[in-house]
């Protein structure tokens, strides 16, 4: 039965939150693209001014993890990071490859790290946690329900994290027009970056109309 659950850990407890310790104001969010071939999640944001981003490169390519790594682009304060990670120093990702496990959001700032997780069977995430543990990643489970629970009424089908940014957009009036809250502000007070932000926002979007109108019977109007 496929499941989601959310763990959080230590910034230090992930490599790439070295950039933490020299910059405690930036945000990071991992780009959870579909992997290729051995490598997983080779993208990931910084938000942070852009005069630190070159200098913030320069302090990745001294972690241990990481074999390579590149700044890609910047957009708008952000810039796009693709890396390459030792194979025999992936500590967390490599419990998550040993399990089978999707990350589907992963989020981290000064105050810590929030991965968003899937998988087909429940037990795994039992089996991700004694793997973190044996490779000394201590990651703390916050939530976890089957998919089955969170397609039952539209609202409940959100994730506690995407319910959370939508709920917060609505009331600060980002939807309004003029609205009266700007992204950056949103993800400022939920303390991610704005990308982090923009993409829970499209997955609550995606699972409100899955939910609310591709399930929708004509026959209710």
């Amino acid at each position: 039965m496929t499941a989601i659950a959310e763990f959080t850990l230590a910034p230090t407890a992930f490599p790439l939150g070295r950039v933490f310790e020299e910059y405690p104001s930036v945000q990071l969010t991992l780009d959870c693209v579909v992997p290729t071939g051995d490598t997983m999640l080779p993208y990931f944001w910084i938000s942070a001014p852009e005069e630190e981003l070159s200098e913030i490169l320069s302090l990745l390519e001294t972690v241990t993890e990481v074999r390579s790594v590149e700044l890609l682009d910047t957009v708008d304060g952000e810039g796009l990071f693709e890396i390459d990670w030792r194979p025999d120093h992936l500590g967390l990702l490599e419990a998550l490859a040993r399990c089978g496990i999707t990350v589907l959001s992963a989020d981290g700032s000064a105050h810590g790290w929030l991965f968003e997780l899937r998988s087909t069977d429940r037990a795994e995430f039992a089996s991700f946690q004694r793997h973190c543990q044996r490779l000394g990643v201590p990651v703390s489970l916050v939530h976890i329900s089957d998919l089955s629970e969170l397609n039952v009424g539209t609202v409940n089908c959100l994730t506690p994290p995407q319910r959370e940014a939508l709920e917060l957009a609505y009331r600060e009036g980002y939807y309004d027009d003029p609205r009266g809250a700007t992204l950056a502000a949103l993800a400022e007070e939920l303390d991610i970056s704005r990308q982090a932000l923009s993409d829970r926002l499209r997955r609550g979007y995606r699972t409100l109309i899955k939910q609310g109108l591709l399930h929708h019977d004509p026959r209710d109007s």
